[in-house]
């Protein structure tokens, strides 16, 4: 069921979702009721409904998806007319039945775990997070009697462009959840990173965001919207997200936005500051190479790439790769002094040794050209792979020669939709896999949990987002060398398709003079511009 509405200027998509199961519940009777397709709305004769029976009783519902929204509780009695629910979201079925503090649940960002009151003959929607899963419990003594229950599910109204297939049935499902991913977190005109936690524009985290909004949704509103919002909330003289590479990682958008849809006039319009930014960068950066950022490290990030190098030997030949990574492809789409400069001076960091994948991925990215580092990169498979970064391990992996591109993708996504994912999350390790169980059962004594018992850094338990914007770069990765296409300043691309072992890859690619199709079947490439 949908139902679609503007707001001011964005068209906005509501879903109506009905829960595909009831996982437990206590009290409630008639409960498989709530999973009959019914009319959304308040009937004045008696139907067939759900009834709560009495304080404690509770439902806990599982919706098929991650959802962005909340509840809506369609209410036919409220013995005393009024009553109250204690209503509980969860990306897992771990996280809806467990309250704020157990494994580091939390109601940052957007409240999971809240009460609200609920009236007799009423239609009322409740919550705004992230989740799949909802426990509603009765507060109040006396019957209540429910017709429906939905997952609310907002969505932007972006008519989809681009799609990808492959005979690889895997594959093909890990492309459609690191879409519905990225467009979940496109929301209120923005790009949030995450939407049960995070629901924040982090520069850095936006550029694997952006590359596949731009590969599905071609040039849509929320792209520009959210690097607005970054420049006119951080002064040139500031680092943007309290992060030194964050700037760059601004400017790395703007040129990656700029070159993919040929909007000059953004360019024009955000290149004083994008040029304000690497002169700042290229001002620290001594002419050895070695650079310090001055800042406070209890205030700032000073040299961060990824979540798992941070504090970390190579955490600074990282950011040093990025940096340079930045203004080679600024140097693309301008000559500029500064980025010439940071690009001559960084170059001693490229042999640098190091211990991440992404970190020698970044390094690649940046013009290293060094025997070993596709066997560095695939070394393990898919251990060492982090969700943000996947985008640029892989690409890296490819411009060096690998061979497992496919086999890490399908072995290291594949393995979250296993344990029950239908979107991709914050960070995940394949070491996670042993012992635990799946996020839509509840663990099996002497069971991990894969969500409350895992996570790190500020992602601890079920703190841990499992619809995480940056987890989508992959499908990126997938358009650019599964279908080859390769977006050039000006409004140019070029078509090189690299099958990596498949037979048949077939999809449709928003450029700017329409939307190319490219098929390919076993190694014979054709394509063309459609409407």
């Amino acid at each position: 069921m949908k139902e679609i509405w503007k707001d001011t200027e964005l068209c906005v998509e509501k879903e109506l979702i009905l829960p595909v199961s009831v996982k437990d519940c206590l009290n409630v009777g008639c409960s498989e009721e709530l999973l009959v397709p019914k009319a959304a709305y308040i009937p004045f004769t008696v139907d067939k409904v759900a009834c709560f029976e009495g304080k404690g009783s509770y439902v806990v519902l599982d919706f098929g998806k991650e959802l962005c929204g909340g509840v809506r509780i369609i209410t036919r009695m409220a013995e005393g007319i009024h009553a109250k629910v204690r209503i509980t979201l969860g990306e897992s079925l771990t996280e809806a039945c467990s309250s704020i503090g157990y494994k580091n649940a939390t109601n940052d960002h957007s409240p999971r775990d809240f009460e609200a009151d609920i009236i007799n003959m009423s239609d009322l929607t409740l919550g705004q997070s992230g989740f799949r899963f909802a426990r509603i419990e009765l507060l109040t003594p006396g019957q209540v009697t429910v017709r429906n229950i939905y997952g609310v599910n907002t969505l932007p109204h972006f008519p989809r462009q681009g799609y990808l297939k492959t005979e690889d049935a895997l594959l093909n499902q890990i492309a459609e959840a690191a879409g519905y991913t990225v467009k979940l977190c496109c929301q209120n005109g923005q790009i949030w990173d995450g939407i049960k936690r995070d629901r924040l524009i982090w520069s850095g985290d936006l550029n694997p965001e952006i590359l596949t909004c731009l590969y599905l949704f071609g040039d849509n509103p929320n792209v520009p919207s959210a690097l607005r919002a970054l420049r006119e909330s951080t002064p040139a003289d500031k680092w943007m997200n309290q992060i030194p590479s964050y700037s760059a990682w601004w400017v790395l958008n703007l040129c990656d936005y700029c070159r993919i849809t040929g909007n000059t006039a953004f360019y024009e319009e955000n290149r004083d500051y994008a040029a304000t930014i690497m002169k700042r960068i290229n001002s620290f950066v001594a002419e050895d190479g070695s650079f310090d950022f001055n800042e406070d490290p209890a205030k700032c990030m000073i040299y961060f790439l990824d979540w798992p190098t941070h504090g970390q030997a190579d955490a600074q030949v990282g950011t040093a790769s990025m940096l340079m990574y930045t203004a080679q492809k600024m140097l693309q789409m301008e000559e500029n002094e500064d980025c010439r400069q940071v690009c001559q001076k960084l170059q001693p960091w490229l042999k640098k040794d190091a211990i991440h994948k992404q970190v020698r991925a970044f390094q690649i990215l940046a013009g290293r050209q060094e025997a070993g580092d596709a066997e560095f990169l695939e070394k393990g498979g898919a251990e060492g792979m982090s969700t943000f970064m996947a985008y640029y391990i892989l690409k890296a992996d490819a411009m060096v020669g690998g061979t497992k591109m496919i086999e890490m993708t399908k072995e290291y996504f594949g393995a979250m939709l296993s344990r029950g994912a239908t979107t991709f999350w914050e960070d995940f390790h394949m070491s996670w896999l042993e012992g635990s169980g799946r996020i839509d059962e509840f663990p099996a004594p002497g069971q991990k949990d894969i969500h409350g018992d895992y996570g790190d850094f500020c992602y601890q338990g079920l703190r841990h987002s499992f619809c995480h914007g940056w987890a989508s770069g992959v499908l990126a990765f997938l358009y650019e060398y599964l279908l080859g296409v390769k977006m050039l300043p000006g409004g140019k691309y070029q078509v090189a398709p690299q099958a990596m072992g498949l037979r048949q890859v077939e999809g449709v690619v928003p450029v700017p003079d329409g939307m190319l199709k490219v098929v390919v079947e076993n190694g014979e490439v054709k394509e063309e511009i459609c409407q």
